[in-house]
């Protein structure tokens, strides 16, 4: 069965989905859509029998079209989704979702009620180390979860339509939700825009998941030092996953601290060290878009649900306005769905 696929966007990311596509036997390309003339002179000089257009109507209004990948400007998410998902088509829309819960909420009612695959583009969930990362807490090799911390700097890319938070966070959110299979509880966060006042361009995010199990995010467009990395603590080991090592993406280190027993007085406390051998395990060289691509059209042709289906994206975007509203606040803690939800950017 091949299916139909139409491309609305052809940045930076939208340039890598049509590369995958192009070499998926099931998928055909109808159409990309874009408002960049740049743009399409590129894609009918590589792929000249690609139909391009400007209007998102002309490829929602074609019968033949099965499905939209929509990698646009984060603040169009919405709109093209529901026009899509109103004209019958599948959907593969970027992180994230929406701009709000109520949006995000609306999409996912949407997709239920036509019966269509809506997927959210979390990428990371399709990296085979980060479900390297998931085997080894899954199998108890870390022993009981202390922590989670991520760090994901460099000098840009800079947006000008969403904040470093909303471009950035999203990842390491849907990371840790899916390492331990629940979002979190409440979230603290400060963040501050040295480029623009209006749009944070740094953050330290603090995640509450309940069990006294806390996660940490660092994020940042104005630090030199480019990190790309997810740790988690255990009391058995650490699994530390480093995107930006070719060789050795995922490290094993098999030291950790624990209570040795239970104890009523100082003269009991025992802590149990632990000091083994410094592992890295294989990991699949694939690449996690094409998983993307192939898990979207799968379920499409299996009617099943993805990994980053609606729930998962709207669950990203709970977390993410309670970062939001928690950075407004300077920091104060807020419980997840308990906030109403906010617009990214920075009030006057």
């Amino acid at each position: 069965m091949t299916i139909k696929v139409a491309l609305a966007g052809y940045g930076h990311w939208g340039t890598n989905y049509l590369r995958n596509l192009q070499l998926i036997d099931t998928a055909e390309i109808a159409y990309v859509c874009d408002p960049s003339p740049l743009a399409h002179r590129r894609v009918q000089k590589l792929f000249p029998h690609i139909q391009t257009v400007t209007d998102i109507g002309v490829v929602l209004s074609d019968e033949e079209v099965d499905a939209v990948i929509i990698s646009t400007p984060a603040a169009t998410h919405y709109e093209l989704t529901k026009k899509a998902l109103l004209a019958g088509k599948h959907v593969l829309v970027e992180k994230p979702l929406a701009l709000s819960v109520e949006d995000a909420e609306e999409l996912a009612s949407l997709s239920q009620d036509a019966k269509k695959t809506l997927m959210v583009g979390h990428t990371f969930l399709y990296n085979p180390a980060v479900r390297k990362m998931k085997d080894c807490i899954d199998r108890g090799i870390l022993g009981k979860i202390y922590y989670l911390q991520a760090a994901r700097t460099h000098l840009g890319l800079i947006r000008n339509d969403v904040s470093a938070v909303w471009d950035l966070a999203p990842h390491d959110i849907s990371i840790f939700c899916y390492l331990l299979g629940r979002e979190p509880l409440k979230v603290s966060a400060v963040g501050t825009g040295h480029l623009n006042p209006k749009l944070e361009d740094l953050a330290f995010i603090n995640l509450f998941f309940g069990d006294d199990v806390l996660g940490n995010i660092h994020i940042s467009w104005v630090d030199s030092n480019k990190l790309r990395q997810v740790a988690v603590i255990g009391s058995k080991a650490r699994v530390l996953f480093d995107d930006l090592n070719p060789l050795e993406k995922i490290r094993i280190f098999e030291k950790g601290v624990s209570l040795d027993k239970p104890y009523s007085n100082f003269g009991e406390f025992q802590l149990l060290l632990r000091d083994g051998d410094i592992l890295s395990p294989k990991v699949e060289a694939e690449e996690p878009l094409r998983n993307v691509c192939l898990e979207f059209l799968d379920c499409i042709r299996t009617g099943r649900k993805p990994l980053s289906d609606a729930a998962n994206g709207l669950q990203v975007v709970r977390t993410m306005c309670a970062i939001q509203k928690s950075i407004q606040a300077e920091g104060q803690p807020v419980l997840i769905g308990k906030e109403p939800a906010v617009i990214p950017g920075r009030e006057d």
